[in-house]
């Protein structure tokens, strides 16, 4: 009678042990899918940012020439008036 119970102890603790690592492995799945969402966010903020200061860029030049303060840029100048790399809204 006494093997018996060892053996339903024994039993017992590998089902638990089981279970906390399915319970391990579940919340490491949620965590890490939640630093790859957050670390994609970081990235699509930092590139809004980017071209915010290249807009406000573009505006300062504009602003300026309809003052009159600057000649008009060339079309083949890389500065912010270039739309090389322009993203459109998604």
């Amino acid at each position: 009678m006494f093997d018996f119970a060892m053996g339903q102890n024994s039993l017992a603790s590998l089902v638990l042990c089981a279970l906390s690592a399915l319970l391990f492995l579940l919340v490491w799945f949620f965590i890490s899918r939640a630093s790859v969402r957050a670390n994609e966010q970081i990235a699509l903020l930092q590139e809004i940012a980017e071209q915010q200061r290249q807009q406000t860029e573009l505006l300062k030049v504009l602003a300026a020439q309809a003052r009159g303060k600057l000649p008009p840029v060339e079309a083949e100048d890389d500065s912010a008036l270039s739309l090389r790399g322009f993203i459109p809204e998604r």
